[in-house]
């Protein structure tokens, strides 16, 4: 036989106190009894007596009341990418404790994917989207902001839009690794980039020609750039650059760095002997290959609690019918790890070289 649902006036029945009273304690008990305005002896009670009744809250009707869903989506640009990954395990976990469910979705660098992943999210009611946005989204996002939806972009940023992001200080990072590279004494030091113009990876070539540049060496500056979708051509520019002599690469994502990697060892070379690197985030590839790579470490688990908390503030304040008098931007650190690294060393050349950024 199946139980009856405990409900409110059950609970009231019990406490001795009106419906309406029980409805607004359990509606705000997540607030803290300080936020109750009523006798806290009383709301504790009702709270004790909802627990005893194991009392299930109707989260469809609030939800329909509150014009809520507590469901937020995140779209990045390729949810089997480590890198993304263990960034949307970071929101989904922080969500969870917020009562909040994460829908996920990839573009592939696709913006009319991205479009479509925000019509179908915004008509399953999301309260607010983490995205990172792909190349030609960028009237897309324009278009998602002006409609007053919660807004935080994640990695990557869109130039003249009023919106919140958490972001790498790429700069900083594409001067961390060609300075590890430098200072193992290469000079014929070349960079190897995606043909995209997002702004993480303009500003990581930023930082390698900067440095590049400071160092006297801007005659060696030279970056290629392949496509996403055609990384097969990394075979012609490494066997290219071992027929110039280049001495090391700084490859401008991790993807990158695994493609450059295999297709080094692929042709019988080896690392740093034939070809130094340095890249993004380790690699499980460095451990099978026994290779000795200089690594900028991105702060992973900081990406993820940023964009959801500045989520959460954005949802709070549009739900208090609040207008933000500015987006706010936060900017991670990156930390420079792996071989041939010198924390002491790199300190006075990062400082020296940060000036021509």
């Amino acid at each position: 036989m199946a139980t009856r649902k405990v409900t409110i006036k059950d609970i009231a029945t019990e406490a001795g106190v009106s419906i309406a009273l029980v409805s607004f304690v359990m509606s705000n008990r997540d607030c803290g009894q300080e936020n109750y305005r009523v006798n806290r002896e009383t709301a504790q009670r009702i709270l004790e007596i909802a627990d005893k009744l194991n009392y299930q809250p109707n989260n469809a009707a609030r939800m329909l009341r509150s014009g809520k869903t507590n469901t937020i989506g995140v779209i990045v640009s390729d949810i089997s990418n480590k890198f993304f990954a263990d960034i949307a395990r970071c929101i989904e976990d922080r969500a969870y404790k917020h009562k909040y469910t994460v829908l996920f979705g990839s573009t592939d660098e696709n913006p009319q994917k991205l479009e479509n992943l925000i019509e179908v999210f915004r008509n399953k009611g999301i309260d607010g989207l983490i995205v990172v946005p792909c190349e030609g989204s960028d009237d897309i996002i324009r278009n998602v902001a002006q409609q007053n939806v919660p807004l935080v972009l994640l990695d990557r940023e869109v130039e003249g839009a009023e919106v919140s992001s958490v972001v790498l200080d790429n700069r900083r990072a594409g001067l961390q690794t060609t300075t590890a590279l430098l200072q193992q004494g290469f000079t014929r030091i070349e960079m190897i980039s995606y043909a995209m113009s997002l702004s993480n990876i303009r500003q990581r070539e930023d930082g390698y020609k900067a440095c590049m540049t400071r160092a006297g060496l801007a005659d060696n500056i030279h970056i290629h750039h392949l496509r996403h979708d055609k990384l097969n051509w990394m075979e012609k520019v490494v066997r290219d650059a071992k027929k110039r002599g280049v001495e090391a690469f700084v490859f401008a994502t991790n993807t990158l760095a695994t493609v450059g990697l295999t297709t080094i060892f692929r042709n019988g070379w080896r690392i740093p002997q034939d070809f130094a690197m340095a890249c993004f985030d380790s690699n499980e590839a460095f451990d099978i290959y026994k290779t000795a790579v200089a690594y900028v470490r991105q702060p992973i688990e900081r990406f993820g609690t940023e964009a959801l908390d500045l989520l959460m503030k954005t949802i709070a304040q549009k739900d208090r019918a609040e207008r933000s008098a500015s987006s706010s931007r936060v900017v991670l650190t990156p930390e420079i790890a792996g071989y041939g690294v010198s924390d002491k060393a790199a300190e006075p050349a990062e400082k020296e070289m940060e000036k021509s950024l």
